[in-house]
């Protein structure tokens, strides 16, 4: 009797180990740019209108909302990112091998 209710509450903790949400990038997920608050789509056409979007996700849901953006051009590739309604910052620039 105790090697099997020793046996259940093992199998339950590990069910609840592995049910358990996990932090970090688990809440990101890929949008398209329609989906950006106004704001942030006007920063990218006028600021960014030689480039193209090649990958934009938001993390985080609410106050807490953040965007990750990639954009590039035939010379360099752009990673900005930004809070809710807040301007594009530039993360990293890379340079294209011709």
């Amino acid at each position: 009797m105790k090697k099997m209710m020793l046996g259940a509450a093992l199998l339950l903790a590990l069910s609840t180990i592995q049910a358990a949400p996990r932090m970090g990038r688990g809440d990101e997920r890929n949008i398209l740019s329609s989906e950006l608050p106004a704001a942030l789509q006007s920063g990218i056409k006028t600021t960014y209108a030689s480039y193209w979007i090649t990958d934009l996700k938001q993390e985080g849901a609410g106050k807490h909302t953040k965007y990750l953006l990639t954009i590039e051009n035939p010379d360099q590739v752009l990673h900005l990112q930004a809070d809710k309604g807040e301007d594009w910052e530039v993360v990293s620039t890379d340079v294209k091998a011709n």
